[in-house]
């Protein structure tokens, strides 16, 4: 199965959190692996009115370039070959975000819960891009350059076309690090218990109707190493256990829709970046 991949920058929304550092540090290797430039971003909203004194010192563009160059200096001395541009836009924070999205080929953000509004107003940003962004989103708590786990591939219903491009992005991600790939297939226990007595469908045992659908994307990477196991899809509990030594946990969404109670889970309490793949 050949898949296309977006083309453009990796974008990071930067706001001086610790965060946002440790989600340029990730978004610096995205950018390596990928061939492209890294975007760093800063949003300032719009003043509601216009500055009246002449001379007034620029807090918001002094702040925004402050937090900026720190980003770049961090992501320079991570990949000096990795070419950086700086950008300070104007607007509301999820709109101007989601517009980078459209032209990105990874949004990156980073969450954070180091004060009660920064993550009210972050929360918001990320719900809004994750929701409604046309190419993948990556959310950062932390990051943590050393963890070598599995890419992990987060599945539900197993006829949702969107599995399969959750899959094909975890095997993308998982061959650029050299890292093997674990597919998670999510189950509700009603659907367990009535498998287990209804039988097999189509005569196929569950690991074998998985491996059916991992072997179209698995044959285009051959040196990706890949498990398969059933878990209880309740709200996120099993991925969130493995996010622990996991290097990253794939998730698809159903753009412009609320994410759902799993993946929100996920996104505020995984110990690895999560990476959100729209489908329709």
């Amino acid at each position: 199965m050949n898949t296309s991949f977006s083309t453009g920058p990796v974008v990071v929304g930067i706001d001086g959190s610790t965060a946002a550092l440790d989600a340029v540090r990730f978004a610096v290797r995205e950018a390596r692996s990928r061939g492209t430039s890294l975007r760093l971003v800063h949003v300032i909203q719009a003043h509601l009115q216009p500055e009246t004194v002449y001379g007034a010192p620029d807090v918001d563009g002094d702040y925004a370039r402050t937090v900026l160059e720190q980003a770049a200096i961090i992501a320079r001395a991570i990949d000096p070959t990795v070419i950086v541009e700086s950008v300070v836009l104007q607007g509301v924070p999820e709109t101007v975000m989601l517009s980078e999205a459209a032209s990105a080929c990874l949004m990156v953000v980073g969450a954070t819960t180091e004060n009660s509004i920064a993550a009210w107003v972050l929360g918001s940003m990320v719900r809004t891009v994750v929701e409604c962004s046309p190419n993948p989103v990556a959310v950062v708590h932390t990051f943590d350059s050393e963890r070598d786990g599995a890419v992990v591939a987060a599945l539900g219903d197993m006829k949702n076309s969107g599995s399969d491009l959750v899959v094909a992005q975890a095997f993308h991600e998982a061959s650029m690090r050299g890292a093997s790939v674990l597919a998670i297939h999510t189950q509700a226990v009603s659907s367990i218990l009535a498998s287990a007595i209804s039988g097999p469908v189509d005569h196929l045992h569950p690991e074998s109707a998985m491996d059916v659908r991992l072997e179209p994307i698995s044959a285009d990477y051959p040196s990706v190493r890949v498990a398969s196991v059933y878990a209880e899809a309740d709200s996120g509990s099993e991925l969130i256990a493995v996010s622990d030594s996991a290097q990253l946990l794939v998730l698809g969404h159903e753009r412009d829709r609320v994410p759902g109670r799993t993946l929100t889970t996920v996104l505020r309490h995984a110990e690895c970046p999560v990476l959100v793949v729209p489908h329709a």
